[in-house]
């Protein structure tokens, strides 16, 4: 009896062991543009992001106006500090106002190097949302839904708060 069960005990171990692992969840960093009504994320996530959702309390879904290319994401131990970067942004109003931008930025000193394994892939994500509605989500984020798109998986998590 007692050796039977520990076969089933091995077989159990051993089945698990095989089992493909999740992938780790994705992390999310939020900010809002200067003078506009426009949110940014960054999604970090080992998949390529096709697009994303984010959800009112009220159950309004507001789909992503604009979702760019996947880069590899800084090693860990890295920072997105130490990177040359150009930024281009447009943006338009429901009145009929129309802005651009475009930023650069290029590192002074050292920048993170080294061999650490990569983090994932990023990927800007960028909604657009009328003032009320980002003073509600600025008031209540874990209230807002986030619902990122993979193509072979969607997570959905609490939309993260701006700092």
């Amino acid at each position: 009896m007692m050796k039977r069960l520990f076969a089933i005990l091995i077989l159990a171990a051993a089945a698990t062991a095989c089992s493909p692992s999740a992938p780790p969840p994705a992390r999310v960093a939020v900010w809002q543009g200067e003078s506009s009504g426009l949110l940014f994320m960054r999604v970090i996530a080992p998949d390529a992001l096709q697009d994303a959702r984010l959800t009112t309390p009220e159950g309004r879904k507001i789909l992503a106006q604009r979702v760019s290319l996947s880069e590899p994401a800084p090693a860990s131990g890295e920072s997105w500090a130490g990177r040359p970067s150009v930024g281009v942004g447009g943006s338009a109003g429901s009145s009929g106002g129309f802005g651009t931008g475009i930023g650069l930025s290029f590192p002074i000193g050292g920048g993170g190097g080294g061999s650490a394994r990569p983090a994932g892939r990023a990927t800007q994500v960028e909604f657009a949302l009328d003032p009320d509605m980002l003073r509600d989500y600025r008031s209540r984020p874990g209230a807002w839904q986030l619902e990122l798109n993979f193509g072979s998986r969607v997570d959905s998590l609490p939309a993260p708060a701006l700092p």
